[in-house]
């Protein structure tokens, strides 16, 4: 795999984390030489880079995680946490149909794997394919019933798909989670709407007013 200036760019940064495997090998190899001691093999040089791009992600450094991860995901494909990460910094970088394809590649490699579910079922919901979101999130609620965004974005999902009176489960899960999120009562009041139950709805849109203007 070539990586042309950028490799040499990041070669010491590349010997300062690898430095254990090439002292061994400089200890193990006098007698080639010097040069072919401080050789990096394909192997340590692609973990490294792999290291760097997902951190780059994890920092919002988008384009340098994709000038890092799309050369890896090209000369050996299939790494679902390569496919992850890239996935996620094509979206955050505006290239969502690119994004969403890598994603779910990841999640066929790994259906098990909750992050990359969860990431993939957000996704969905921001690219406003609901039909494809909702089976992924009630599979994600089910493993982080404490987390108020899934169960949120669940009910974003399934109000979109004309399932009001499931969206308000999901929003009123999510509420009891964070009882003081204004969108959520909002959303609560929409859905209510929705279903023409305009009292309740102006209850909550009354809630939501009040909160946002404490």
């Amino acid at each position: 795999m070539t990586f042309g200036t950028q490799e040499i760019a990041v070669k010491i940064g590349m010997y300062a984390q690898h430095g254990s495997i090439i002292l061994k090998r400089l200890t193990n190899s006098l007698v080639s030489g010097f040069q072919s001691a401080l050789t990096i093999d394909d192997e340590t040089r692609n973990a490294y880079f792999r290291d760097k791009g997902i951190a780059h992600t994890k920092k919002g450094n988008y384009e340098l995680a994709v000038s890092l991860l799309k050369p890896l995901n090209d000369s050996m494909p299939g790494d679902p946490e390569i496919m992850l990460y890239l996935g996620l910094s094509h979206i955050k970088m505006g290239n969502k149909s690119e994004g969403v394809a890598l994603l779910e590649g990841a999640y066929e490699k790994n259906k098990n794997d909750v992050k990359i579910a969860t990431v993939l079922g957000l996704s969905y919901v921001q690219t406003e394919e609901y039909a494809k979101a909702v089976p992924l999130l009630r599979k994600v609620v089910k493993e982080n019933p404490g987390n108020y965004n899934l169960k949120y974005r669940l009910g974003v999902a399934l109000d979109n798909l004309g399932e009001h009176e499931k969206a308000i489960k999901s929003f009123q899960e999510a509420l009891e989670l964070r009882p003081d999120e204004a969108k959520i009562h909002r959303s609560i009041g929409f859905a209510f709407e929705q279903l023409d139950d305009h009292e309740s709805a102006l209850s909550y849109f009354k809630r939501a007013n009040e909160l946002e203007d404490s």
